[in-house]
């Protein structure tokens, strides 16, 4: 097990009060900074007048202000009064409501919610009421964030910032889509990444095109799509992501724009968030069109990177389930889940057949089994242009269903 590691790189609730709580325009003091007034309180309220300090309920995400948040963002609050030891929690969210009252989550006993998927470029309102083991209530100040939005033009610069933490990793058989887990994406474990940036959206003909002119980077193997002809120098199919590139072709871009092809555990992080286990990047509803690209045409093709919004991930990544199967930067191994290292583990030799180089792919495509799409399969690129052509492109299975997008470590800035 040394060797093999070694060779890896590094309920109901009372209505809620004080709910014109000035929210935070600065970053706020810490804690420990935070000076209380004396309590003022009634048989099951507490009031908590401040003085340059915490509320008991801090630190939301998204932060107050917040703009163009994921449609499938998740919320967080951290709650460092001692009194809220064993608290329960109440959610109020509203759009366009200042003073939201619509309970969307009662008695939570974390301090965290994935709500239902958002609507476009909308405001939203939220508060969060805890309730003590002792029946005090305590408020946290009313927080507000936008939505994202989607100009007409993709904005196919765009990257995505992921901080630095801990998630799980893999496939957990209580949230998995339906679905039994498999020996190659268990056991569930925790790993640390760094702070990183990532694609938000898959790259795209246009872009490619861009980089094989200046010489950087090989032509695709065919310059057709799945069902089309004419794509990759057909301009209708600018913002469509390219495909029939390797996982070197990939390679190659990427260090044109001075980045590089996300970890396995980078992408997966991206796709999954960092607060639960969700088998797919909107969370635990169940696959159909309004989600991803999956046999959602007729015939099934590439679409849009900028199409199906409602599957954004809880950090704002565009089709990261379906569409097509993204390169990562791992070599594929059926069991590196059973020996992954904990702080940014990225497999830099080949595993699985020494005589022919397997590359992870992530994310499932418009062809395949839907279970695919779920955020924790693995899978090692080695399909030709349809499923009886395995073997045609060895060892750069350039096909219309492989694609990717770029990360970068915020380290290196």
């Amino acid at each position: 097990m040394l060797a093999v590691s070694s060779l890896i790189g590094s309920a109901q609730a009372s209505e809620p009060v004080l709910r014109q709580a000035t929210p935070w325009q600065e970053a706020p003091p810490t804690p420990e900074a935070s000076l209380y007034l004396p309590l003022i309180s009634e048989p099951f309220r507490t009031y908590l007048p401040l003085v340059n300090g915490l509320s008991a309920i801090h630190t939301p995400h998204p932060a107050n202000d917040a703009t163009r948040q994921s449609l499938n963002a998740y919320l967080t609050w951290v709650a460092s009064d001692p009194r809220l030891q064993g608290a329960t929690y109440t959610v109020y969210l509203e759009r366009d409501d200042a003073t939201p009252d619509e309970a969307v989550a009662t008695g939570l006993t974390t301090t965290a919610l994935d709500p239902s998927t958002f609507e476009e470029d909308a405001r939203y309102y939220w508060q969060v009421v805890a309730t003590s083991s002792a029946g005090q209530q305590i408020d946290s100040p009313i927080w507000t964030f936008t939505t994202d939005f989607f100009p007409d033009t993709p904005e196919t610069a765009a990257m995505v910032e992921v901080t630095a933490g801990t998630f799980l990793m893999g496939c957990d058989p209580n949230h998995n889509g339906g679905y039994l887990c498999s020996s190659e994406d268990t056991p569930l474990h925790e790993v640390y990444l760094d702070a990183y940036r990532i694609d938000k959206y898959e790259v795209t003909n246009q872009e490619y095109r861009a980089c094989v002119a200046a010489g950087a980077c090989n032509l695709p193997r065919k310059f057709g799509s799945e069902t089309r002809a004419s794509y990759f120098y057909n301009a209708q199919y600018d913002y469509y992501p390219v495909v029939y590139v390797s996982h070197w072709d990939a390679q190659d871009f990427c260090a044109w724009e001075g980045k590089r092809l996300p970890t396995e555990a980078e992408w997966e992080k991206s796709a999954r968030g960092a607060i639960d286990t969700r088998p797919f990047p909107w969370g635990e509803e169940p696959f159909d069109c309004t989600w991803a690209n999956h046999r959602c045409t007729s015939p099934s093709d590439t679409t849009r990177v900028d199409d199906f919004r409602n599957g954004q991930s809880p950090y704002g990544l565009m089709n990261i389930s379906g569409n097509v199967w993204e390169w990562v930067q791992d070599y594929y191994y059926d069991y590196y889940y059973t020996i992954t290292p904990y702080a940014n583990p990225v497999l830099t030799v080949s595993m699985q057949d020494p005589n022919i180089p397997y590359f992870s792919v992530r994310g499932g495509c418009f062809r395949h089994a839907w279970w695919y799409l779920r955020t924790s399969h693995r899978k090692g690129g080695h399909w030709g242009d349809t499923i009886f052509e395995g073997s045609n492109d060895k060892p750069l299975f350039r096909s219309s269903i492989y694609g990717f997008r770029c990360a970068q470590s915020i380290s290196d800035d």
